[in-house]
Formats: structure tokens, sequence, C-alpha cells
């Protein structure tokens, strides 16, 4: 598995093989994009105030209604960069508007870790798991790792985990 894992990371750019010497993580809501229109949050039995995980199923659909961040830029130059892999990891379950957002306006990164429908891990741990594959790879033991995160909590456990650079994108997500 992992060594073809390693043939699809090299041959990934427009089939050429490329050196790898940064590895771009990326969060999706809060720091890429603004999807503020279908979130809100609702306070918990344990009194803590989080996102209403039923009002965003409910406007799922909504996706190609969000926006654009600022962040956006860094993430084109870094899709532009042969050099550089992109990797989205979002606690999203990508439905087909989602899909569709990130390969008509954001852009589509050279790899995708997303919730899958059901799963009800911690973001930071389903964002490791996705990540721990590509961090034991040799085409990417030298590079520079960057994870640009609006939470404190995931951005935290991630970097510490790996022992990389971590960017905390202050978000109005509420995070």
């Amino acid at each position: 598995m992992t060594r073809m894992l390693d043939i699809i990371i090299l041959h990934s750019l427009k089939g050429n093989i490329v050196k790898i010497k940064r590895v771009a993580i990326y969060d999706m809501d809060g720091t890429l994009v603004c999807s503020k229109h279908r979130y809100k949050t609702i306070v918990h039995d344990d009194g803590i105030e989080r996102i209403d995980l039923q009002h965003w199923r409910d406007n799922q659909h909504l996706a190609m209604d969000d926006s654009l961040l600022p962040l956006h830029t860094q993430y084109l130059n870094d899709l532009f960069d042969s050099n550089t892999y992109v990797i989205l990891a979002t606690a999203r379950v990508l439905n087909n508007p989602d899909m569709q957002f990130i390969d008509e306006v954001l852009g589509k990164p050279d790899y995708i870790i997303s919730r899958k429908e059901g799963d009800s891990q911690s973001g930071g741990t389903l964002k490791i798991k996705g990540l721990v594959k590509f961090h034991n790879l040799k085409q990417f033991k030298n590079a520079e790792w960057i994870f640009y995160e609006d939470n404190t909590s995931y951005l935290k456990t991630v970097c510490d985990r790996f022992q990389i650079k971590g960017v905390y994108i202050p978000s109005s997500q509420g995070h």
C-alpha cells in the first residue's frame, strides 16, 4: 500500500517526478473558506457552546454559496508550486456541493482528508490519521511541513504529533 502511495505521490503533478520541498496542510472552514452563512452554534448539555451539526447538515446544499478568505491566495500559490504538496484536511463530510466548490472555486489539492458519513471522531484525530501515512514517506522526509488551522486544539494536536510548524488563522466560525 505504501509503495503504491509513493508512486502516486511522485507522479501526481502533471506526470512529472518532483522533489517535494514543502507540505502545506490547510483546514477548510474558517481558514480558506467562509461558510458562516450556514454555521450556527448551540449550547450542549455540558454547558459548552459548539457547532450545531444538524443545522450544518441541513444546509450542506449551500456549499456553493461559501466564499474565499484571504489565505486562499497562499493556497493557490502552493497549488501552483510543483515542489509543494497540498493537503486539504477538513472535518467536513464532503458531499457533492462541497466537491463542486473545491473543483470549481477553491482549487483541487493533491490530497483531501475528510470525515466519512457517521464518523464521530474528533477533527484532530481525523487529521492525524489522515496525515500519518504521508509523514512517514521518504519523499516528504526532508520537506518543510506547515499546517494552517483555525482550531487551536486541532493545531496543537497535529503539530505536537508530527513536530511540524503550525499557523493559527483567527476565525469567526466558533474557534
